[in-house]
């Protein structure tokens, strides 16, 4: 009769890979900071500086853009609940609890980024983007696989097929912007979800 692993046992036999992994992904991963995509010369202020506030007609993106954008955004901006979530399924100590904090890190660059430039550029409505936002982080994300212990497994899945469908969306989104900053933007996010 084989006995089946604890949580705790496969996390502490795969240890050395996520070690491995970890190491190799320090190794590959490109610094980059947000605010060297950000067309900062197109901003000014709102009405509450005295300039004035959004209108559509300051948008350069197309609906299906900015419908992409705040999506993607809103996907990024979850970070907590994702955090907590793949903290709680795998670790915080040793390789894992490294790979964790490494992880976060690296997505809250892509929230960071991608607000900053929908807020310069007016891409978007900022008062009805912050909305969405605290509507979305105050609802947070449940575990999606719907298992009631959270397991190490389900959320290797999870996070696996999430980094995946990231990189194609954002990917994608840059490509309908129709704007060069934005698919550089988009496609520096896009490398970071691929190499996740």
């Amino acid at each position: 009769m084989t006995r089946t692993l604890t949580q705790l046992e496969l996390l502490t036999e795969l240890e050395p890979v996520a070690e491995q992994n970890l190491n190799r992904h320090l190794s590959m991963a490109k610094n980059w900071h947000p605010h060297d995509y950000v067309p900062w010369d197109q901003g000014r202020n709102f009405a509450e500086m005295g300039g004035i506030d959004w209108e559509p007609a300051q948008s350069q993106l197309s609906e299906l853009a900015k419908a992409a954008m705040v999506t993607n955004l809103l996907t990024e901006d979850n970070l907590p609940s994702y955090h907590r979530l793949i903290a709680e399924s795998f670790s915080q100590d040793g390789a894992w609890g490294t790979w964790v904090g490494r992880w976060t890190a690296e997505e809250n660059r892509h929230g960071t980024v991608m607000r900053d430039y929908l807020v310069v550029t007016r891409g978007v409505d900022p008062v009805a983007l912050e909305h969405a936002r605290m509507v979305c982080m105050t609802a947070g994300v449940q575990h999606p696989t719907g298992v009631d212990d959270n397991g190490f497994l389900p959320g290797v899945a999870y996070v696996t097929f999430q980094e995946l469908a990231t990189r194609v969306s954002h990917r994608n989104t840059g490509r309908v912007c129709n704007d060069a900053i934005a698919d550089r933007m988009l496609q520096r996010i896009s490398a970071d979800e691929n190499l996740h």
